[in-house]
Protein backbone atom coordinates (compact mmCIF):
# COMPACT_ATOMS: atom_id res chain seq x y z
CA UNK A 1 0.00 0.00 0.00
CA UNK A 2 1.29 3.32 -1.30
CA UNK A 3 1.98 6.22 1.28
CA UNK A 4 -0.82 9.31 1.26
CA UNK A 5 2.16 11.31 2.10
CA UNK A 6 4.32 11.09 -0.81
CA UNK A 7 3.77 14.37 -3.15
CA UNK A 8 2.18 17.85 -2.61
CA UNK A 9 -1.02 15.90 -2.64
CA UNK A 10 -0.21 13.51 0.07
CA UNK A 11 1.14 16.61 1.83
CA UNK A 12 -1.88 18.54 1.19
CA UNK A 13 -4.24 15.41 2.37
CA UNK A 14 -2.35 14.78 5.91
CA UNK A 15 -2.24 18.71 6.38
CA UNK A 16 -6.44 18.75 5.91
CA UNK A 17 -6.80 15.81 8.07
CA UNK A 18 -4.96 17.25 10.93
CA UNK A 19 -6.61 20.60 11.10
CA UNK A 20 -9.79 18.71 10.33
CA UNK A 21 -9.83 18.18 14.17
CA UNK A 22 -10.01 22.24 15.24
CA UNK A 23 -13.66 21.56 13.26
CA UNK A 24 -14.59 20.22 16.89
CA UNK A 25 -14.04 23.11 18.91
CA UNK A 26 -17.19 24.44 18.09
CA UNK A 27 -19.07 22.05 19.19
CA UNK A 28 -17.07 21.76 22.50
CA UNK A 29 -17.91 25.65 23.16
CA UNK A 30 -21.39 24.72 22.08
CA UNK A 31 -21.26 21.65 25.08
CA UNK A 32 -20.24 24.40 27.81
CA UNK A 33 -22.94 27.30 26.58
CA UNK A 34 -25.32 24.03 27.14
CA UNK A 35 -23.57 23.36 30.53
CA UNK A 36 -24.24 27.34 31.83
CA UNK A 37 -27.52 26.27 30.58
CA UNK A 38 -28.26 23.25 32.75
CA UNK A 39 -26.19 25.25 35.62
CA UNK A 40 -29.15 28.03 34.84
CA UNK A 41 -31.98 25.42 34.57
CA UNK A 42 -30.81 23.27 37.67
CA UNK A 43 -30.71 26.80 39.76
CA UNK A 44 -34.45 27.32 38.35
CA UNK A 45 -35.60 23.99 39.43
CA UNK A 46 -33.96 24.00 42.76
CA UNK A 47 -35.61 27.45 44.04
CA UNK A 48 -38.54 26.33 42.45
CA UNK A 49 -38.86 23.36 44.70
CA UNK A 50 -37.37 25.03 47.75
CA UNK A 51 -40.60 27.52 47.40
CA UNK A 52 -42.97 24.68 46.99
CA UNK A 53 -41.15 22.13 49.50
CA UNK A 54 -43.99 22.93 52.56
CA UNK A 55 -46.64 21.83 50.20
CA UNK A 56 -45.07 18.85 48.74
CA UNK A 57 -45.66 15.11 49.98
CA UNK A 58 -42.73 12.78 50.42
CA UNK A 59 -43.37 11.28 47.06
CA UNK A 60 -42.93 14.59 45.41
CA UNK A 61 -39.68 15.76 47.38
CA UNK A 62 -38.38 12.37 45.92
CA UNK A 63 -39.12 13.18 42.54
CA UNK A 64 -37.45 16.46 42.80
CA UNK A 65 -34.73 15.44 44.31
CA UNK A 66 -34.49 12.65 41.40
CA UNK A 67 -34.77 15.16 39.03
CA UNK A 68 -32.12 17.51 40.08
CA UNK A 69 -30.04 14.21 40.53
CA UNK A 70 -30.91 13.72 37.02
CA UNK A 71 -29.76 17.24 35.75
CA UNK A 72 -26.38 16.91 37.86
CA UNK A 73 -25.59 13.38 36.35
CA UNK A 74 -25.98 14.94 32.79
CA UNK A 75 -24.22 17.85 33.84
CA UNK A 76 -21.18 15.46 34.69
CA UNK A 77 -21.88 13.64 31.51
CA UNK A 78 -21.55 16.69 29.42
CA UNK A 79 -18.37 18.00 32.00
CA UNK A 80 -16.48 14.50 31.12
CA UNK A 81 -17.42 14.62 27.20
CA UNK A 82 -15.89 18.30 26.90
CA UNK A 83 -12.72 17.97 28.54
CA UNK A 84 -12.33 14.76 27.53
CA UNK A 85 -13.28 14.83 24.14
CA UNK A 86 -11.12 18.02 23.53
CA UNK A 87 -8.08 16.47 25.04
CA UNK A 88 -8.39 13.16 22.96
CA UNK A 89 -10.07 14.89 19.97
CA UNK A 90 -8.33 18.54 19.20
CA UNK A 91 -5.44 18.87 21.57
CA UNK A 92 -3.87 18.16 24.58
CA UNK A 93 -4.00 20.59 27.69
CA UNK A 94 -1.23 21.79 28.85
CA UNK A 95 -1.77 21.55 32.88
CA UNK A 96 0.87 24.23 33.75
CA UNK A 97 -1.87 27.01 32.03
CA UNK A 98 -4.48 24.78 33.39
CA UNK A 99 -3.67 23.93 36.88
CA UNK A 100 -6.98 23.74 38.58
CA UNK A 101 -8.01 20.80 35.87
CA UNK A 102 -8.83 17.63 37.09
CA UNK A 103 -6.53 14.87 37.58
CA UNK A 104 -8.41 12.08 35.96
CA UNK A 105 -7.76 13.93 32.90
CA UNK A 106 -4.37 13.07 32.86
CA UNK A 107 -4.93 9.89 33.46
CA UNK A 108 -8.16 8.53 31.60
CA UNK A 109 -7.59 6.36 28.54
CA UNK A 110 -10.39 6.45 25.59
CA UNK A 111 -11.37 2.82 26.60
CA UNK A 112 -11.65 4.91 30.03
CA UNK A 113 -13.58 7.27 28.88
CA UNK A 114 -15.79 4.97 27.35
CA UNK A 115 -16.81 2.97 30.45
CA UNK A 116 -17.34 6.70 32.30
CA UNK A 117 -19.56 8.17 29.76
CA UNK A 118 -21.68 4.30 29.58
CA UNK A 119 -21.71 4.47 33.84
CA UNK A 120 -23.23 8.18 33.56
CA UNK A 121 -26.13 6.98 31.07
CA UNK A 122 -26.74 4.14 33.57
CA UNK A 123 -27.42 6.05 36.29
CA UNK A 124 -29.21 8.66 34.20
CA UNK A 125 -31.20 5.52 32.90
CA UNK A 126 -31.82 4.33 35.99
CA UNK A 127 -32.93 7.88 38.08
CA UNK A 128 -35.62 7.56 35.05
CA UNK A 129 -36.84 4.45 36.26
CA UNK A 130 -37.21 4.99 39.91
CA UNK A 131 -38.92 7.99 38.69
CA UNK A 132 -41.54 5.94 36.44
CA UNK A 133 -41.90 3.58 39.55
CA UNK A 134 -42.73 6.17 41.68
CA UNK A 135 -45.44 7.44 39.22
CA UNK A 136 -46.49 4.11 37.95
CA UNK A 137 -49.91 5.06 40.38
CA UNK A 138 -50.64 8.01 39.25
CA UNK A 139 -49.59 8.80 35.16
CA UNK A 140 -47.21 6.11 33.97
CA UNK A 141 -48.28 2.75 32.30
CA UNK A 142 -47.08 -0.58 33.03
CA UNK A 143 -45.74 -0.88 29.34
CA UNK A 144 -43.64 2.20 29.93
CA UNK A 145 -42.12 0.88 33.65
CA UNK A 146 -41.74 -2.54 31.19
CA UNK A 147 -40.02 -0.49 28.61
CA UNK A 148 -37.85 1.44 31.04
CA UNK A 149 -36.74 -1.84 32.48
CA UNK A 150 -35.74 -3.73 29.21
CA UNK A 151 -33.51 -0.54 28.22
CA UNK A 152 -32.15 -0.73 31.54
CA UNK A 153 -31.14 -3.84 31.11
CA UNK A 154 -29.81 -3.52 27.94
CA UNK A 155 -27.15 -0.39 29.03
CA UNK A 156 -25.76 -2.63 31.73
CA UNK A 157 -25.24 -5.88 29.57
CA UNK A 158 -23.92 -3.30 26.97
CA UNK A 159 -21.65 -2.01 29.51
CA UNK A 160 -20.92 -5.84 30.99
CA UNK A 161 -19.68 -6.69 27.19
CA UNK A 162 -17.91 -3.27 26.66
CA UNK A 163 -16.21 -3.39 30.24
CA UNK A 164 -15.35 -7.41 29.26
CA UNK A 165 -13.67 -6.53 26.12
CA UNK A 166 -11.97 -3.85 27.21
CA UNK A 167 -10.51 -5.94 29.93
CA UNK A 168 -9.67 -8.54 27.17
CA UNK A 169 -8.18 -6.62 24.68
CA UNK A 170 -5.98 -4.04 27.07
CA UNK A 171 -5.29 -6.61 30.12
CA UNK A 172 -6.73 -3.95 32.67
CA UNK A 173 -4.46 -1.68 32.30
CA UNK A 174 -6.54 1.03 31.17
CA UNK A 175 -7.80 3.76 33.11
Amino acid sequence: MPRVQSGVFGRLVVRLVLVSRWAMVPLFIGLAIGLVLLVVAFALRLWQFAMQLTTLSETAVIMELLTLLDLVLVGGLMVIVIQSGYENFVERIDRREAPDSPAWMTRISFSGLKLKLFASLMAIAAITLLKALMRLETDVSETQVRWLMAASVLFLAAYAVLAFTDRFTHGGDEG
